[in-house]
């Protein structure tokens, strides 16, 4: 119960710190949607890729994708993930109006952060059963997928409107993460849904950096091992997004009462 009640305070101040940073927008003729969008670029697909594994460091993937230019010492693969990860950032962006997230839209994100690898079938349903290492429950079999897939898209279209907007955000991930309907990139397609779902409803698009790996998945492990219990997972995000704010608050030196 207590950590309910820090989740629900913590998306109280979450949500104040929206409006405040919202009366300011679009800040200054300097500062605008463009530049939040180039801003959290970087720091968005590098994190995403490293916590998969992608041994890139965040000036590498800056590099990368400001300047095209490839870095020594690391496989063609990890560079491709740090392009499709650029396109799929990029590509969430257009989805701000609709405020709604279809199929075609998730199959999107899997086309683009599975850049130049056709081993992982781009944009594609797997169609092979997969195992996570280190992880002790079974994934649902391919066969169940599709069924699965249509499922979630429903409770999407369904559900945009009676969750709060970060409880939506975090249940959204761990879902679509749950039924893993890719070869590969489910982590990423998640976390892009996710911030595709905050964007929508006004937040900012949060990071998360490697070194809370760790908190993240035992969140998401909660999630699964407690048959669809969100609250770690629901806190771990929702402080993430404070954090955020915090940080792009003190930025551009927006003040914050605390009343």
């Amino acid at each position: 119960m207590e950590q309910r009640v820090f989740a629900e305070n913590v998306i109280k101040e979450c949500m104040a710190r929206k409006k405040v940073i919202s009366e300011k927008r679009p800040f200054s003729d300097s500062f605008s949607l463009s530049q939040i969008k180039d801003f959290y670029r970087v720091p968005n697909v590098w994190s995403s890729n490293a916590i998969e594994g992608n041994t890139l460091t965040e000036d590498e993937t800056a590099i990368i994708l400001r300047d095209g230019v490839t870095v020594g010492q690391h496989t063609l693969g990890e560079m491709f993930e740090a392009i499709g990860g650029g396109k799929a950032y990029d590509f969430m962006f257009t989805l701000l109006e609709s405020k709604t997230i279809t199929k075609d839209d998730i199959l999107n994100f899997h086309e683009l952060v599975t850049f130049e690898q056709p081993e992982l079938q781009p944009g594609k349903l797997r169609d092979v059963d997969v195992i996570i290492t280190g992880l002790d429950e079974s994934l649902p079999s391919y066969q169940e997928v599709p069924a699965l897939f249509d499922e979630f898209a429903e409770w999407l279209s369904e559900n945009e409107n009676k969750y709060d907007p970060i409880v939506f955000a975090a249940e959204a991930h761990a879902r679509l993460v749950s039924i893993h309907p890719f070869r590969d990139g489910n982590g990423r397609v998640s976390r892009l849904v996710m911030n595709t779902i905050l964007l929508q409803h006004g937040y900012l698009p949060i990071s998360i950096p490697p070194v809370f790996r760790h908190e993240y998945l035992s969140a998401l492990q909660s999630y699964r091992l407690g048959k669809g219990k969100l609250d770690n997972f629901i806190d771990f995000i929702a402080k993430t997004e404070l954090q955020t704010q915090k940080d792009f608050m003190r930025l551009l030196r927006i003040p914050f009462d605390r009343k």
